[in-house]
């Protein structure tokens, strides 16, 4: 049987908080100091943290289920057995990976990365799909019979009008605005790999700013106005259940109102008003101009489908 290596001390219940796992599965335990790593050295985001784990702790319950040692014949075994597509393998991959470079490399205990020698599937590129303006209306306007309606709208238009991801603009606090008089018109935000970058603020975002109330210091932008939850800031599992819910109610299809997908319409409508890609991607926090391309490819795809519903002669 193998188990993960246990912590040095108790796990932290703060790091479970943090990544949306409240009541973490066994297997996950003595992946808490790992959790603390990717999250406060790597900077990766509590959903990404999350992911892994959540992977680590299928890899760890599969070799005890099945009596293996972790190594690449495990590694094969078990996407033989789930016959997963390209993407959720290139994910499950990287998982291991990361972990088994950091017992190696962190903790220096002697551990091979068992994902050595396997293959990575090629999974190709999804253009983004992301909701129009009327949509956005229409989902804004079911939003507004949610009980923390205020949070929940300004949060959406925010993200809107940034292009944050849902992390970041949860993160963010009075003392990361950028200020012209009391007026907002920037954000310092920091994003993956620790790193910091400055986005100014399109008139939805300063609207938003402005109708909040710009807060200072410390405290956070986005919080919950009233009940046992006042002064705290949503978890971003709670966001997206809410977003969620919101899209159903206004028969929209949810998958195109997750607050990723409002990161997705902000930074395709930049591409197609003509800004260019290298200042789209230092306004999404991209660490490669790669990663920023798929918006013009969304947006070429876009323009070839209104071209090709002119009527023939």
């Amino acid at each position: 049987m193998y188990n993960a290596p246990m912590p040095e001390g108790a796990t932290i219940p703060f790091i479970w908080k943090t990544i949306g796992l409240r009541r973490p599965d066994k297997a996950l335990a003595p992946l808490a100091p790992y959790a603390e790593y990717l999250l406060l050295e790597r900077g990766y985001s509590p959903r990404g943290v999350r992911r892994y784990l959540q992977d680590l702790a299928f890899w760890f319950r599969f070799l005890e289920a099945e009596s293996l040692p972790p190594g690449p014949e495990a590694v094969r075994a078990l996407l033989l057995r789930e016959r997963w597509a390209p993407r959720r393998v290139q994910g499950f991959l990287a998982a291991l990976r990361s972990y088994y470079r950091y017992l190696k490399e962190v903790k220096g205990e002697a551990k091979e990365d068992p994902t050595e020698g396997i293959g990575r599937p090629k999974a190709g590129r999804r253009l983004p799909f992301y909701p129009n303006p009327e949509e956005l209306r229409r989902f804004l306007k079911a939003l507004e019979e949610e009980k923390e309606a205020r949070l929940l709208t300004a949060l959406a238009r925010f993200l809107y009008g940034t292009g944050l991801r849902i992390s970041e603009a949860l993160a963010l606090q009075g003392k990361n605005l950028v200020l012209e008089g009391n007026h907002p018109v920037a954000v310092r935000v920091v994003g993956k790999g620790n790193k910091e970058r400055l986005v100014p603020l399109s008139k939805t975002a300063q609207a938003v700013l402005l109708e909040l109330g710009s807060p200072r210091g410390n405290v956070n932008i986005f919080t919950f106005e009233g009940g046992k939850r006042k002064g705290r800031t949503p978890s971003a599992r709670w966001v997206e259940a809410k977003f969620r819910e919101a899209a159903l109610r206004a028969g929209l299809d949810p998958r195109r109102f997750t607050p990723h997908k409002l990161r997705h319409a902000y930074a395709t409508l930049l591409v197609e008003a003509g800004v260019e890609l290298d200042a789209v991607k230092d306004l999404l926090g991209h660490e490669s101009i790669a990663t920023t391309q798929i918006y013009l490819h969304a947006s070429r795809e876009r323009l070839k489908e209104a071209a090709s519903r002119l009527p023939e002669l």
